[in-house]
């Protein structure tokens, strides 16, 4: 294989790591991720290079010992030891190695062909070599579809992790199948919708009643130009109590066509669901309760369950139409319901930061999830957390009370990532709390106090909603960050490559309610 060949663009990126007193580099486009020494499974017969396997995160990933595979002696494991996790066509594979050192960016004219011979190591699983600390030091660059070619070990010796491979590549094809919901809660339960039903949440609004009515249906609403009907599921459903707190919402859903407020207890978050840990209702629950449910969500190895609802059935086609007739009643107080119509509102995610309320348009916002793990990046500005993984796309993730000099908070069970699309690159945002999706008048929307006009908050502050008995702090996040900010968060994910230290955020458990800031 030619060096033309392999290296055809003017520079690459090398994850260079140790083993013993040689250097090796391996293209960061074949690099997923970089972890810890694993709990590791010896499969019996395996090659002897065949460390064994592990679990990753549910999958399966088979781990190659790069010492035995070059045939260098036996070492004990380290503090430095690392696994390198790499894409081989589609496939994942672990590369234990002795330590990892950094991410370079080599010129691609500065490659040369591999010796027949390079130290010891079989030339066939190099592409090329690259001298580095100004000649002095030589690095080998791994054709890793070479290195982790297990098709060379017999037949018999494979056949257990070749079964282990396959089925790990099955579960992560069948887990690219995803549900998007928004799960909410009702009396102690939790349930989710699929995010196509739902077309936003609000909090729970001033409801005009309708008489001769389903005791489910608490009345009508206006929603901007249109009617709307508000069902409270916890009657519909028998489940718990009709008392609204600070928590109920109202869930904005479509059912064929027909748009309904559903009241619910509390909105929990919006989170995508793999397919495959969606099962049908079990047959304890068929009859009503099991006809109602679409299926159910196992998650956090069975710890979480959300209940999948299925519209069509809660609310009958009959039920429908009659609540269909409900915008034509005349005992709404129509000139009031008009004035409401007329008004411009904006819509905003609120959520909460050091104990303030701040809001951002829903049109900068593409997801909201859970804080999950989070790898840390080097040479990154401060406020830079590191980057996650949002199903195979590396985002940049920021620390919005570190952006904003309001001091450091563990993260709890509350914490959440805005996930933005900002000046066309993903963005993730890290928040306290998530308060909830709402619609403001224009009317309510005022320019920051004068005392606040100074140049730095005046860039990112777009007024203030004064609404009753709060103020909420509109963001425009497009300018949260100079644009040679902008450019260097750019720039993380695409041309840097983590540290090789992933994190898991450690939770702080905090009271429903309450604040520790």
């Amino acid at each position: 294989m030619s060096v033309d060949s392999v290296f055809s663009s003017g520079e690459m990126q090398l994850v260079t790591f140790a083993l013993g007193e040689e250097t090796f580099g391996i293209d960061i486009m074949n690099v997923q991720e970089i972890i810890r020494i694993p709990s590791i499974t010896v499969v019996p017969q395996a090659a002897a290079y065949v460390e064994g396997v592990t679990n990753l995160r549910g999958h399966i990933l088979p781990v190659i010992d790069t010492r035995a595979k070059f045939g260098l002696q036996k070492k004990e494991r380290e503090v430095s030891s690392r696994v390198i996790v790499v894409d081989v066509n589609g496939k994942t594979v672990g590369l234990s190695v002795d330590s990892v050192s950094e991410v370079l960016r080599v010129e691609t004219e500065r490659i040369e062909v591999a010796p027949a011979t390079v130290s010891g190591v079989d030339s066939s699983s190099i592409s090329g070599v690259v001298k580095l600390n100004d000649q002095k030091k030589l690095a080998m660059i791994l054709d890793v579809a070479s290195v982790c070619n297990m098709e060379k070990a017999k037949s018999s010796e494979g056949t257990s992790l070749r079964k282990g491979v396959e089925q790990a590549r099955r579960k992560e094809e069948k887990a690219l199948e995803e549900v998007q919901l928004v799960s909410f809660q009702l009396g102690n339960e939790e349930f989710g919708l699929e995010i196509e039903r739902v077309r936003e949440i609000i909090r729970y609004p001033e409801i005009v009643k309708v008489p001769n009515v389903a005791p489910y249906i608490k009345g009508l609403i206006s929603l901007r130009d249109t009617l709307m009907p508000i069902v409270d599921l916890r009657i519909k459903l028998n489940m718990g109590s009709e008392e609204t707190t600070g928590s109920t919402r109202v869930v904005v859903a479509d059912i064929d066509g027909v748009l309904v407020g559903l009241i619910v207890d509390k909105v929990f978050e919006v989170t995508r669901v793999p397919q495959d840990t969606i099962f049908p209702p079990p047959q304890a629950l068929s009859g009503e309760a099991g006809e109602k449910l679409k299926g159910i969500a196992r998650l956090e190895e069975g710890k979480r369950i959300i209940m999948l609802m299925d519209l069509q059935d809660i609310i009958s086609s009959e039920e429908l139409q009659d609540i269909e007739q409900l915008e034509s009643g005349k005992d709404i107080e129509e000139e009031a319901l008009e004035q409401e119509l007329q008004e411009d509102e904006e819509q905003m995610v609120v959520f909460r930061l050091a104990g303030e309320q701040f809001g951002v348009r829903i049109t900068q916002v593409q997801e909201i999830n859970r804080l999950s793990k989070i790898t840390r990046v080097p040479r990154a500005p401060e406020y830079v957390e590191g980057v996650v993984n949002l199903r195979g796309e590396v985002i940049p993730v920021i620390d919005l009370r570190k952006r904003f000099a309001m001091g450091h908070k563990d993260y709890t069970e509350f914490t959440r990532i805005i996930v933005s699309d900002i000046n066309k690159k993903k963005v993730g945002l890290i928040v306290d709390e998530v308060l909830e999706v709402l619609r403001v008048s224009h009317k309510l929307l005022e320019e920051a106090p004068e005392i606040l006009q100074d140049k730095e908050v005046q860039r990112f502050m777009d007024g203030i909603a004064n609404l009753d008995k709060r103020m909420i702090m509109m963001l425009n996040l497009e300018n949260i960050l100079l644009e040679k900010e902008w450019k260097k968060i750019s720039q993380i994910g695409q041309n840097e490559s983590p540290v090789p230290k992933r994190v898991t955020p450690k939770l702080k458990k905090q009271g429903k309610g309450k604040s520790n800031d």
